[in-house]
């Protein structure tokens, strides 16, 4: 990986999970935090990123789910790896992430450890499915 630190956008509507987040990867990411959905797309109109990460239970109607179908309609995000935060855990809802596609999936309460490590996973595989054309 190049020597800039990676560009996350993070959708959380928790006040103390975007806390949290900040706090756990402020050491080796450059983390832009945002609430919903319609910040989250006027964040991804004015700046690049290099992964989002979104909470799949956003307040409102629409879900990290339904925002990350909305960033894949523009042309810069297309290809940019996608983590789903969530609390659900149940058998069967890791696929379920992964079949709506999300590239990596973390369940809450999450540690920095499995943050920094689906990361950096998504970013390495971005980078070489980028590198290989």
């Amino acid at each position: 990986m190049s020597s800039t630190r990676a560009h996350i956008l993070a959708v959380e509507d928790n006040s103390e999970t975007q806390l949290l987040l900040k706090h756990l990867l402020k050491g080796s990411f450059d983390v832009f935090v945002v609430s919903g959905v319609d910040d989250a797309l006027q964040a991804a109109d004015e700046r690049e990123f290099d992964i989002f990460l979104l909470d799949i239970n956003l307040s409102g109607q629409r879900t990290g789910t339904d925002l990350l179908h909305l960033l894949r309609q523009k042309d810069a995000a297309q290809r940019v790896p996608a983590i789903a935060l969530t609390a659900y855990a149940m058998p069967g809802d890791r696929e379920d992430f992964l079949d709506a596609g999300f590239d990596q999936y973390v369940s809450k309460p999450f540690t920095r450890a499995d943050l920094t490590a689906a990361i950096e996973s998504s970013l390495e595989r971005a980078e070489n499915a980028a590198s290989t054309g």
